[in-house]
């Protein structure tokens, strides 16, 4: 989840030109459209985890991320165990935003104390993060969520980051980019504001999205498709991501999220509902957009 006012394109690459660009370093041309489908918060829930799976099943989407400190992720595990070519990745946690349904770190509290609110969860707000957490119990976190997924059996193709708490500062983001470089993994380059410096630490061989794109307003229906329908008519060459957050408006769900009106089970059905449709399938199609994964951009960063 992102809780930020950011315009309708989310990221734009602000790295020097190279002689390839990054559709040409996947292998395809220069003038590609490429596209991860992303589902982010696999693990939050059972709605949320049946969704994305029914998704990922129907070829909706092609990718989402796990929040590792959550509840439901053994489902994922079994759900990796049925579907080990599943380009999962790990949605890396250190804030828990909702009101009465919370989690704390995986590393061990007595080590991670900056990252944790009296009562052992995480804090609700990224600036929390930002303002409180030092930098070495940062990655302590980091590198206990990426073992712990190895550990159950998830061999996660890439990182990115639940609500862009690490994109906040360029400590947090030296911090992320340093974990996931360590364990050769592709991570989602949030640019955010370009003053912060995040751009700066960015490699000639990381490989990161030239945009991304996220609904960001509660809408009409008919707005949530058109939305979409604009994301994928406008989408220019090079890799895009869009990142979506799938889940059913049932009772679990809507106890998940109570006292949010954006974000909460009727938001997640939505677009589900839309990303599941013939009609967006048929505008992917009309705009000549590939689907790739990160794990074809993890094979080109780490051959």
């Amino acid at each position: 989840m992102l809780r930020l006012l950011l315009p309708f394109l989310l990221a734009a690459s602000a790295l020097p030109a190279q002689t390839r660009t990054t559709a040409e370093r996947l292998g395809y041309p220069r003038g590609a459209k490429l596209l991860i489908l992303h589902a982010d918060d696999l693990g939050v829930a059972h709605s949320e985890d049946s969704a994305s799976f029914d998704a990922l099943d129907k070829g909706a989407i092609n990718s989402g991320s796990i929040m590792m400190p959550t509840p439901w992720v053994t489902e994922l595990a079994e759900y990796v165990k049925k579907h080990p070519n599943a380009d999962l990745g790990l949605h890396l946690t250190v804030t828990a935003e909702w009101n009465t349904y919370r989690w704390g770190g995986l590393a061990p509290r007595d080590s991670t104390r900056s990252l944790h609110d009296p009562d052992g969860t995480l804090p609700r707000e990224t600036g929390t993060v930002a303002k409180r957490a030092k930098q070495d119990e940062i990655e302590r976190e980091l590198r206990a969520q990426i073992d712990r997924a190895y550990a159950i059996g998830i061999k996660p193709t890439h990182v990115d980051s639940h609500m862009a708490a690490l994109y906040e500062t360029p400590e947090l983001f030296g911090t992320y980019a340093r974990v996931a470089r360590s364990y050769k993994l592709p991570f989602l380059h949030f640019i955010g504001q370009p003053e912060q410096g995040n751009v700066a630490q960015l490699l000639p061989s990381d490989i990161v999205a030239d945009a991304v794109y996220m609904r960001l307003q509660n809408a009409t229906r008919e707005q949530w498709k058109d939305y979409y329908r604009d994301v994928i008519r406008n989408m220019k060459p090079g890799l895009n991501v869009i990142l979506i957050h799938l889940g059913y408006d049932d009772s679990e769900l809507r106890a998940v999220t109570t006292g949010y009106k954006d974000w909460d089970a009727r938001w997640r059905q939505n677009d589900y509902d839309v990303i599941t449709s013939p009609e967006f399938k048929q505008a992917l199609k009309d705009n000549a957009v590939t689907l790739v994964t990160w794990r074809q951009v993890g094979k080109a960063m780490y051959p």
